[in-house]
């Protein structure tokens, strides 16, 4: 290889490496700045990355409209996010499908994005599935013999989930989930009480 063909070669290595690196950057810029409270100065490195094809960009991107109301322009943002297996952008679209804002609304499409992030262990996606079993919504029956809701139900219950916690150790008393299981529903209830809101104020004051 002569020495212009390498320098060629070097030359477009490195600038599909800065292209690369670019929405990665102004994504973290973006980022930073949002944690920081700044949202003004977070949204145009959060657009521009997003714009590139970053899907963390895209989601946060995304959220930011969404809470500011612009519905449309965030289910568009999500959506991209999500056909790229983002977890955040598929539980930002389907938090969108099941309200109906910015997009038609559709429970078996809300059940479908949010399942997606559940399954790449989401804890808000997960919570939101428990707490649609527990209502009977986006198609989920009230009963714990649907085997999908309640697998939703005791995945959020192992991230502490209280509302999944308290059904699941009801389950165990009134023998809802087979045999009567008592020390599982102390344990559970044991659980619940050290999350309690009161509990832990008093824990606060003790230390």
């Amino acid at each position: 290889m002569n020495r212009i063909c390498l320098v060629s070669l070097i030359f477009v290595l490195l600038t599909e490496t800065n292209l690369l690196a670019a929405p990665q950057d102004d994504y973290s810029a973006g980022r930073k700045a949002y944690l920081a409270g700044d949202v003004v100065s977070a949204m145009t490195p959060l657009k521009r990355a997003a714009d590139a094809g970053y899907a963390p960009a895209q989601s946060l991107y995304g959220y930011i409209l969404d809470k500011a109301e612009y519905n449309e322009e965030a289910a568009q943002y999500f959506r991209r996010a999500a056909e790229q297996g983002d977890a955040d952008g598929e539980y930002g679209l389907g938090l969108l499908y099941a309200s109906g804002e910015g997009v038609a609304r559709d429970p078996a499409a809300a059940r479908a994005w949010l399942e997606r992030a559940g399954n790449q262990d989401h804890g808000l996606a997960v919570v939101a599935l428990s707490q649609a079993f527990l209502t009977g919504r986006l198609g989920f029956k009230t009963d714990p013999a649907d085997t999908a809701g309640l697998g939703w139900v005791r995945k959020a219950g192992a991230s502490d989930s209280i509302p999944a916690l308290t059904y699941l150790a009801q389950g165990y008393r009134s023998g809802a989930f087979g045999a009567l299981d008592p020390k599982a529903a102390e344990r559970l209830e044991a659980r619940i009480r050290e999350l309690s809101p009161d509990n832990r104020q008093k824990n606060r004051k003790l230390k």
